[in-house]
């Protein structure tokens, strides 16, 4: 028994094969087309400008090697950094820019006629600073931070460049001060409170002085008791005098009683000196020696005891002043922005494939999602 071979004929196109040919020039040639035309049509150059900065931070080694003129840099740490990459995001920034340069002005220079690009000018805040965010980029990368700004004009983006890096140094500098401000205010109180009591001890002291009328009561004593010694010795040489003359003379000489009248008054005068030491004499200001010592060494202590408070105060002050110094941050540029020559954004053949690539796929889920269902029919 012979079987019959059927040959198949050639393939002929169904509606199916043209539903999708249609689709594949909607979803994909229509996208494509359309993505060119405004890239190449409607999009403008945009002109970056970029920079890459960081903060450092000088730290003076010991007194040995400040003596050979040695110093440390260190670079910034990532609180530094992420301070600094969120300053530039935050729209504390672009308010302050926003003062000097039209950012409005700037980033709206070609609307509407590229709509996609350009940033509408009747956008509120929050529009502008998400524009900012999507033109302003930064890296960071071992503590250095790289920032890039994109917009219509070259001499526009290098000029935004350099407000945002003038703005983060003054930020950094604010931040130095304050720190500084925090590490010496401790300090910078106690020295003084230990001046305004060295400045009380020091008045106390000059009262006391202008009211005793002395400068130094140990040098009041020590002439005090020089007078009485002199007293004394003149006493002695009396008594040693009226000695010889009753020997030689007797009791009636006439001498004889001046010489104890001189011893009278001697013994008068030293009573006089004596009672200045002991209470109710009348010494300097109209008080006694003892009180008037007394109040000298209190006043003397409290002095020294300031004076003293003092010096410590002052050398804790120094100390802090030189530790926040030492660890005063600055911004240095690594690289500073130039003036672009040619636009490298809005980047055509790379944002055409990306549409390309992605409606591609879009088309080809959606036609594998097509047949899926039909097959299961």
């Amino acid at each position: 028994m012979n079987e019959t071979v059927e040959i198949a004929g050639p393939a002929q196109m169904k509606p199916r094969h043209y539903r999708v040919i249609v689709s594949f020039l909607v979803i994909v040639i229509a996208p494509m087309l359309m993505s060119a035309v405004y890239l190449w049509g409607f999009a403008r150059d945009q002109y970056i400008s970029s920079m890459s900065f960081s903060v450092r931070t000088e730290s003076l080694q010991s007194a040995t090697d400040l003596l050979g003129g040695l110093s440390s840099i260190t670079g910034s740490s990532s609180s530094d950094v992420d301070i600094l990459t969120q300053y530039i995001a935050s729209g504390d920034l672009v308010r302050l820019l926003e003062a000097d340069i039209d950012l409005r002005r700037v980033f709206s220079a070609q609307w509407p006629s590229d709509f996609l690009f350009a940033f509408d000018p009747s956008g509120q805040f929050e529009d502008l600073l998400d524009y900012w965010n999507s033109h302003v980029l930064t890296q960071s990368e071992n503590g250095i931070v790289t920032l890039s700004v994109r917009s219509y004009d070259p001499v526009a983006s290098n000029r935004i460049t350099l407000a945002i890096y003038e703005a983060n140094r003054q930020l950094i500098n604010r931040l130095s001060d304050e720190a500084h401000e925090d590490a010496t205010r401790f300090s910078r109180d106690e020295l003084e409170t230990a001046e305004n009591r060295l400045a009380a001890a020091r008045k106390a002291m000059t009262s006391f002085r202008l009211e005793a009328q002395i400068i130094d009561p140990n040098a009041t004593l020590e002439a005090q008791m020089r007078i009485l010694t002199q007293l004394q010795v003149q006493q002695a040489e009396s008594f040693i005098q009226r000695d010889l003359l009753t020997r030689t003379s007797g009791l009636d000489d006439p001498r004889v009683s001046e010489v104890n009248r001189k011893i009278d008054a001697l013994q008068a005068q030293i009573d006089i000196e004596k009672n200045k030491f002991g209470y109710g004499g009348q010494g300097p200001g109209g008080a006694d020696y003892a009180t008037l010592f007394a109040t000298y060494e209190r006043l003397a202590s409290d002095l020294l005891f300031s004076e003293e408070a003092y010096r410590s105060s002052l050398l804790a002050y120094n100390a802090s002043l030189a530790e926040a110094k030492r660890k005063a941050r600055y911004l240095v540029a690594h690289v500073k922005p130039t003036v672009a020559e040619k636009s490298t954004y809005p980047q055509r053949p790379i944002k055409l494939f990306i549409v390309v690539l992605f409606v591609t796929l879009l088309w080809s889920v959606g036609l594998l999602i097509y047949y899926s269902i039909r097959d299961r029919r």
